[in-house]
């Protein structure tokens, strides 16, 4: 088996144009079709780690009445009660949610404040600071990572971070330990506000800015003008309810296979529902089509460089008619000659796919995560693509088989010639 290996590399070597053109044509074709697939799923994982990054897909989030006379649809401490009692559910999580103005030295933010329970709170991964205090006088605010984008100069129109020379500070503005002069529910500009701080900042890129509702309600009601606390409904008489009605709640589900009976258990009651599952699910449908898409399009070009294999092949084989009428006559058997002509072409396979994994690796590593997530202006870090070791893999034997597939013909011809008519030729 020693003289094919040889005999195969010797003439690969005596065609070196021809055997760098193929190869070229094969590394070009693992390329588009490594590359576009790596972008699917490097761009599948970063929208998938935002959907988490909003909130687990075991917890689905339902809207109350805030109005009219449908009390059983408002949301209550008693109906958080009843909420729990529900198969499946885990745990109930009322939330208060009231618009703010919020002024940071000459920037002015608007934006909701969203009141959560202490058990939720201990839920939410702080980056920076502490969490806001639970007995507090005045609400203490735990914002997210990038709460700073929504701030801007009201004379000038420009942004908090497009005024932000430091670019560490562009990403994520460390705001813990400030004071903001905040307005609840402001009818006037020149309404009373107060001066609440900034505890900490959550370990997720969001916008959200929270306060433990226990201290929120109880600044509230202290801070009601005319017995009307900011934000609580009224009911015909014009006159807060004699209940706190809370805006919305995140009903936390033990399982992920139970959400979908827990949102429709939650419908047939009334309420309207939202769930990061259902967006995952959509999400992931989509991505699915253009991975389909991208793998379509990179498969083209490597069926390009298989057809380039097998017009290797079969040119290699008239050219080589003499050698093999020799090789017969000299006893070589036909299965030798179709393994010398599968191995040349598997090489050829092989070698593109090898050089073409490595080029892929380089250029999404240089080229797309950190030249394209530059320019798109996207946190460092971010992997728009990514090449799993599976694809590697996979990109390196598909380039292998279909070689071979390439090369089999002109070798089953090269095999069947009759040493008469080779040496004649």
């Amino acid at each position: 088996m020693t003289w094919i290996w040889h005999l195969c590399l010797t003439n690969m070597k005596q065609r070196g144009v021809r055997t760098f053109l193929t190869i070229l044509g094969v590394v070009i074709g693992v390329i588009s079709i490594v590359s576009l697939l790596a972008i699917g799923i490097g761009v599948k994982n970063e929208l998938l780690s935002v959907v988490e990054s909003t909130g687990s897909i075991t917890e689905v989030r339902i809207s109350g009445v805030n109005e009219g006379k449908r009390k059983d649809k408002m949301i209550t401490d008693r109906r958080a009660v009843d909420l729990e009692k529900i198969e499946y559910v885990k745990a109930v999580y009322p939330q208060t949610e009231i618009f703010a103005k919020m002024d940071y030295k000459n920037f002015t933010g608007y934006t909701v404040i969203t009141g959560i329970p202490k058990a939720y709170m201990d839920e939410i991964e702080i980056e920076k600071g502490e969490k806001p205090v639970e007995n507090g006088i005045k609400p203490e605010l735990l914002v997210g990572n990038h709460a700073m984008d929504i701030f801007f100069n009201e004379s000038t129109g420009a942004g908090f971070i497009e005024t932000d020379d430091d670019e560490e500070n562009k990403e994520v503005s460390d705001l813990t330990g400030e004071d903001m002069m905040v307005q609840f529910n402001m009818e006037e500009d020149n309404e009373k506000g107060s001066r609440l701080k900034i505890s900490g900042m959550t370990k997720d890129n969001t916008y959200n800015m929270y306060c433990n509702l226990d201290v929120l309600k109880k600044y509230l009601k202290q801070n009601a003008e005319d017995g009307k606390i900011p934000g609580q409904p009224v009911n015909a008489n014009n006159e807060n309810y004699n209940e706190w009605i809370y805006d919305s709640a995140i009903v936390k589900v033990d399982d992920v296979e139970h959400v979908e009976k827990v949102i429709k258990r939650l419908q047939d009651m009334g309420f309207q529902t939202e769930n990061n599952k259902e967006l995952l699910d959509s999400m992931q449908r989509e991505i699915k089509v253009v991975q389909f898409l991208l793998g379509g399009i990179g498969m083209i070009a490597l069926i390009v460089a298989v057809i380039g294999i097998g017009n290797t092949m079969t040119t290699s084989v008239y050219d080589r008619i003499n050698e093999i009428g020799i090789l017969k006559v000299l006893g070589c058997d036909p299965d030798e000659l179709l393994y010398l002509f599968l191995l040349e072409s598997g090489i050829l396979g092989g070698l593109g796919g090898l050089i073409g994994i490595i080029i892929s690796y380089g250029m999404t590593e240089i080229g797309v995560n950190k030249l394209a997530v530059k320019l798109l202006n996207m946190p460092k870090g971010t992997e728009l693509a990514v090449i799993p070791l599976w694809l590697a893999v996979f990109a390196f034997f598909f380039a292998v088989i279909l070689g071979v597939l390439a090369g089999f013909f002109p070798a089953k011809w090269a095999a069947k010639l009759k040493p008469i008519e080779a040496v004649r030729k």
